[in-house]
This record gives structure tokens, sequence and C-alpha cells, in this order.
């Protein structure tokens, strides 16, 4: 909860709003919220700071910036709450302030209001102040890319609480209209891991302009390397594409990328061609699919008879269930990129992948490309019968190290 995480953009990618409210290019106003599950605000001594991060789809010149957040705590001098631009300059809202004075419930701060919030200490929700450092410190920055409010109860172990969202609203010029990322908006399509890649990886890559107004998928078969006029690389590679839209599109990274290099990533959409984007290649980047849309809570995984794991359809212990993931690397016998894998012969991955349930290793039987889902890894394992029964952590390692995401769990018998 105290780090930000590529699930978090995709989260609020899929619920931000944006819209012009002026008509003029050069003064126009852009509002995102974060609209995601409500995040705990722990106790002191927990030493975690809450960060909600939202990914700004738009390249805007920016003039002004102000912020309006909605946090359920009843001490304010027990907070510090911070704001992030995509280059990590921070601005300073709040920092220990007001004692049990005041109310964080619809605070707008904005630089052209009449106090401080410091200083006026509001009793009711609402209203508008400034922070303790102005927001201007964004000034002519581009607000493409991932922002993050963070918020740290940093003063007591009496109370916990909750941020509920926040909305910032940008002003500026709109600066180009050519394909445009960054790496943190590059995520593995299961974990949603950022800014790294590997061989053979399906990711999501957010952003503006990308493609079509129209989103677009790839039909079945082997995945085309150019999908509504879209065309993407990475170190001059076409990169097999399955799904296109003006702000998000799916790709699997070329087979060939070298690891432990920077690759670079390039998107071409109507002869406009990105700025390079740099991504770390790694062996591995483990992800696993879950039910849930954010890449947490119940895993995809199909028990013995063939139901979907659940509540209601636990995993027996000692019997093995077929999980789905993207980002284990490459394959023996290899694919070629876009391949779909054929039923016969399976292709394994080349590091060895295991399995941990409950703290205890599971027997992993297989681990290679899911036949006929291109860019689909399967795993199988077996349930350890130390596990304990109901909702059970689960984490996927690749060559030792690589670890998927947090969060998961898996329905034990």
């Amino acid at each position: 909860m105290g780090r930000i995480s590529a699930a978090m953009i995709a989260a609020a990618l899929m619920t931000t709003a944006f819209a012009p409210t002026a008509a003029q290019a050069q003064n126009l106003s852009y509002t995102y919220s974060y609209d995601g599950a409500p995040l705990p605000i722990f106790r002191d001594s927990a030493n975690i700071i809450t960060v909600a991060s939202l990914f700004i789809p738009r390249s805007i010149l920016i003039t002004k910036v102000t912020v309006n957040i909605d946090v359920d705590y009843p001490r304010p001098g027990d907070m510090n709450i911070y704001i992030y631009s995509p280059i990590l300059t921070r601005t300073k809202l709040l920092e220990r302030n007001c004692g049990s004075q005041g109310a964080l419930t619809n605070i707008t701060f904005d630089d052209s209001a009449a106090s401080r919030y410091s200083d006026a200490c509001p009793s009711m929700s609402g209203g508008s102040y400034r922070g303790n450092e102005p927001l201007s410190n964004f000034n002519n920055q581009n607000a493409l890319g991932l922002w993050s409010l963070a918020v740290e109860n940093n003063g007591s172990d009496d109370f916990i609480g909750y941020l509920r969202g926040y909305t910032v609203t940008f002003n500026g010029s709109s600066q180009n209209t050519q394909p445009i990322t960054a790496p943190q908006a590059v995520y593995n399509v299961a974990g949603f891991q950022s800014g790294v890649v590997a061989p053979g990886e399906l990711v999501n890559i957010a952003g503006a302009n990308l493609g079509p107004g129209t989103s677009v998928t790839a039909p079945a078969g082997n995945l085309p390397t150019s999908l509504g006029g879209v065309q993407v690389s990475f170190d001059g590679t076409p990169a097999p594409l399955s799904f296109v839209s003006a702000n998000l599109l799916t790709a699997q990274v070329p087979f060939g990328v070298k690891v432990g290099t920077t690759s670079t990533l390039s998107i071409t959409y109507q002869n406009s061609t990105s700025i390079p984007v740099p991504l770390i290649v790694a062996n591995a980047v483990p992800g696993v699919y879950t039910q849930s849309a954010d890449g947490t809570g119940i895993v995809s995984a199909v028990n013995p008879d063939g139901s979907l794991n659940s509540e209601t359809h636990p995993a027996v212990k000692g019997s093995y269930v077929s999980i789905y993931a993207a980002g284990l690397g490459a394959v023996s016998p290899a694919l070629a990129n876009g391949q779909v894998p054929p039923i016969s012969p399976l292709s394994t991955t080349v590091s060895p992948v295991s399995a941990v349930i409950d703290g205890f290793p599971a027997t992993v039987t297989f681990a290679g490309a899911a036949p006929q889902l291109v860019g689909v890894y399967q795993i199988n394992l077996t349930i350890p019968l130390l596990a304990g029964s109901g909702p059970r952590a689960l984490s996927i390692y690749q060559g030792g190290a690589a670890l998927s995401q947090n969060l998961v769990r898996i329905y034990v018998q």
C-alpha cells in the first residue's frame, strides 16, 4: 500500500475523466480524478505511506494546478500530505498542521485562495485554501505521466482513516498530437508491474494519441505487427499487437530484446512517431492474472474439475490447479513473436518457476506458454498439504529472484 504501483495507474486510467473547459488552445482546463477503492491510512507505528496514483494521458504545459482531497481522518495534526509530479517534484500541502482542529473532506488547495489551510484550520468540510508550499512548483512542467498523492499518519497510534479520493485540475496548453507515453505507463497486463519488460511479455501501454479513436482488436490467429494504423517497436523490432486505441495499446515484447540492457520503445500512428521511451529488460516480470481488474485478490485458477477457483469452489489440498500469467520470459522450443503456441510440442520456460502458497512450497509440474493463447503463460502447481483453508497468499518466483505481484490469493479447501 505504501508504494506506487502500476495497478494504481491502470485503475486511475480506467476511472479518470478529462474534458477541455475552454475553447482556446492556449488556456485549457483538464480535470482528472482518482476514483479507485478507498485506501487505508495506517497508525503511525506502521510506518506506511498511503499512495494514490493516477496516470495523466495528455501532454499539457502547466500554468496552474489545483488539488481537491477527500481524506477521512479525525486529526489533521497527525497528517503529512504531499503531491508528486511525474518528474517527482514534491509540493507539501499539509505537514502536521492544526492539531485536532480542522476537516480534510472536500478541501481544495489553490494558490489563489485567501488563506493557508494551516492558518485557517477549518472545522467544516469544503472550502479553498493554500497549501504549505505553492502548487506553482509544477508550473512549466508537462502534466503527462504518473501523479501521486502521498498521505501518512506521522503523529498518532490512536486513529486510522481512509484516503477516499482526490482530483487534480490542470490549466495550460495542449502540446502536440504525436503519440506519447512514459516508462511507468508500460505495464504487465496481469500483474501491472511497470517500467521493466521481459522477452515475450504482454504489456499494456497507456498514453495519449496512441491510435484510433475507435478501438481495434486483432483477429484470431498470430498477432499482426500493424493494427489500426499503429506500429510499436522495441529497438526497431516490430512488436505484435492485440489491441489498439487512442489511450491504450496491448503489445507483445519481442523475444529478441536483450536481458540486462535498456530497450527503446517507439510508437507510430498516422506517420507521427513518439519520443523513444527507455525500458529496463529483465529475464522475467511474473504477473499472475486475477479475477479482479486491478491484479489483486483471487487468482484466475482452474481446479482439477474444470471449475474456476473461488470461495464456493476451493482447491483440495494435494490437488493441482492451473493458473495463468504474463511475463515469464523465454521459452523452449522457441516461439516466433506473436505466434499462437501449439498444443504440441509444449514450450516451457527457460528459467525455472517456483510457487509458494500460504508460506509453503507448491510443486510446479509445468510452466510455459499456454497452448493457443498468444503471450499467455500457464503454470500447473500442487496445493501444499500444510496450507491453511480459505483464501491463502500465492506468490510465483522466476529464477529465484523475480516475484509476482502482492495481494494475490487462492481458495484452499
